[in-house]
């Protein structure tokens, strides 16, 4: 229950963001992934304009700032862990500070945004894996809540999302700390990242950024087992408005792969099937980059 109110914060926290991006009084929205959530946050703006008596934009900015502050409380109140975790097997924890308050919300903000460039990353992913001709709704959903990535020529977005996590990798090395763990003991130092010659450590850095763009890969997986778990909810409950939008958004997640093969007894086990493969292939590359990290010769 802790960790769906915290995505739950999260999500709060993207909506605000995203319509710092939008101009809804200019876009109009025929798709059942967005207008339920235009049409929250037109209300929402709508009981707090007498009140707040500042434009859109900055009513957004505000209550992102809010979500904030209060999914801060929420994890202080309830002992969550105040933990960022890249692949398996690196956690940072917030920096000692003289404010702990301050810390920990500077490190709560991260958290989301380490969320936000997860999201942005998936949809790389989806792209790469998509044929270009194709369209959906689902599509035009996660479009419109990667903004302002997915306003990026396609071209740069690679780079620009390698660069992205890049800088998270330096933030995490030199602002957060390093939690040891078991495993990181016993093949070197607690904070490998720190070690070692200069080009070793940028190596090693380099190496955690293309990690944590790896961790797309997990979220990916994470959000597809959602779906295909609240498609079997949805079809027990003879929602048929809920399984249609389950079912588009698998089919977004799955890009080309979308029903090919993989099927038996009149069942489409491709989600399945793409689940395992894509969780084997981010396990292996996490375990690869984990042991270029901890190599003897740069540490």
């Amino acid at each position: 229950m802790y960790l769906i109110a915290l995505y739950a914060l999260h999500i709060a926290a993207l909506i605000f963001w995203v319509r710092l991006w939008s101009t809804p009084a200019r876009e109009f929205y025929f798709n059942p992934f967005l207008s339920g959530t235009i049409r929250l946050t037109d209300n929402i703006f709508a009981f707090l304009r007498p009140v707040l008596f500042m434009p859109e934009r900055a009513a957004a900015l505000l209550l992102l700032l809010f979500v904030l502050v209060f999914k801060t409380i929420f994890v202080w109140r309830f002992g969550g862990e105040w933990l960022i975790r890249i692949g398996h097997s690196f956690m940072f924890a917030p920096p000692p500070a003289k404010n702990h308050a301050v810390s920990l919300f500077l490190f709560s903000t991260l958290q989301t945004v380490v969320f936000i460039l997860r999201l942005w990353t998936v949809y790389l992913l989806v792209r790469l894996i998509t044929p270009p001709a194709r369209t959906s709704r689902a599509g035009e959903a996660l479009a419109f809540f990667v903004r302002p990535f997915s306003y990026l020529p396609f071209l740069l977005q690679p780079i620009v999302l390698l660069a992205l996590h890049g800088v998270l990798a330096v933030i995490l090395v030199h602002v957060c700390v390093l939690k040891p763990v078991m495993i990181q003991s016993a093949q070197g130092p607690i904070n490998p990242f720190l070690t070692g010659p200069l080009f070793a450590q940028a190596l090693k850095m380099g190496w955690l950024a293309v990690l944590s763009f790896c961790d797309g890969l997990m979220f990916l997986t994470r959000g597809l087992f959602v779906l295909i778990i609240a498609s079997f909810g949805a079809a027990l409950l003879q929602a048929r408005g809920a399984v249609i939008i389950c079912s588009e958004g698998v089919e977004l997640l799955l890009g080309r792969f979308a029903r090919r093969g993989g099927t038996g007894m009149g069942l489409d086990f491709t989600p399945l099937i793409f689940f395992f493969v894509v969780d084997l292939l981010y396990s292996s590359i996490g375990q690869v980059l984990t042991q270029l990290i901890h190599l003897p010769l740069l540490n």
